[in-house]
């Protein structure tokens, strides 16, 4: 199976940028999205983007991600890293600094071949990091023990071209500061990887069919944190700040818990 791009080209645009994307190109005629998803990932951290268009139609691109290259996680102000992130990158001053600095070491050429997405950094932010460039007072208790964000530096990917019926199979390979032999090596690495993910792509997956759900269907009660009324008297309080000035906007929101 051919992997792309040469070991020479490979070499050459590891001198002009510091992660260079290493594939290989499989027919997906007969795969979907999901089920890879549940053969690639399973269990453990990954992700799945998939789209629609006009409301009505998918995407040309679907996008299965794993195995990430460093992974930071903020915890109520703190940062922890998992992974290998180059060393100019802070990791005493927020995520948001963080994302910043790494963006500006993170350079990977284009590719015509390739789907738009091919490596990067995936994740979420939640709606405290805010206070990384915000006072603000009142911090909510924490009963749930989530990380406010959680951003990955893309290693493993499957990105779909559903128009051509293609599943490419990429690794992201990090290749700053590395010299000849350490390149070599990266490669060697990488080659090795999108191999053994075309092979488990090519496993077979358990399949039950099972009836899709009806509007007539039991759903788990609902719990919301607000009491009764409550959101509806936020959006009152809302409405007046709004009149006199003191804000324009504001996003107001209620979680939902179910077992």
């Amino acid at each position: 199976m051919k992997i792309q791009p040469s070991r020479d080209e490979f070499h050459r645009l590891a001198g002009e940028h510091t992660v260079v994307p290493v594939w290989t190109e499989v027919l997906g005629d007969l795969e979907t999205p999901v089920a890879a998803f549940a053969k690639l990932v399973g269990d453990e951290p990954g992700f799945l983007l998939e789209s629609v268009e006009h409301g009505e139609r998918w995407a040309r691109f679907s996008f299965v991600g794993r195995d990430p290259s460093a992974t930071l996680v903020l915890r109520n102000g703190e940062l922890s890293v998992t992974g290998d992130l180059p060393a100019d990158v802070p990791t005493d001053r927020g995520i948001l600094a963080a994302i910043e600095s790494l963006l500006e070491v993170y350079s990977s050429p284009a590719f015509a071949d390739l789907p738009p997405l091919h490596g990067g950094i995936m994740g979420f932010l939640g709606y405290d990091v805010i206070r990384e460039v915000e006072h603000l007072p009142d911090v909510p208790h924490d009963d749930h023990g989530l990380p406010d964000a959680v951003m990955s530096v893309i290693g493993s990917l499957a990105a779909f071209d559903h128009w051509r019926q293609r599943v490419y199979m990429i690794e992201s390979v990090p290749t700053h500061g590395l010299d000849t032999a350490e390149l070599d090596d990266a490669y060697d690495r990488a080659s090795v990887s999108v191999l053994a993910g075309v092979d488990r792509l090519a496993q077979p997956l358990p399949y039950l069919p099972v009836e899709p759900p009806t509007k007539d269907d039991d759903v788990p009660e609902l719990r919301s944190t607000m009491p009764d009324g409550m959101y509806q008297r936020a959006v009152d309080v809302a409405k007046e700040y709004i009149l006199d000035g003191d804000i324009f906007q504001v996003v107001l929101a209620q979680r939902y818990d179910l077992e």
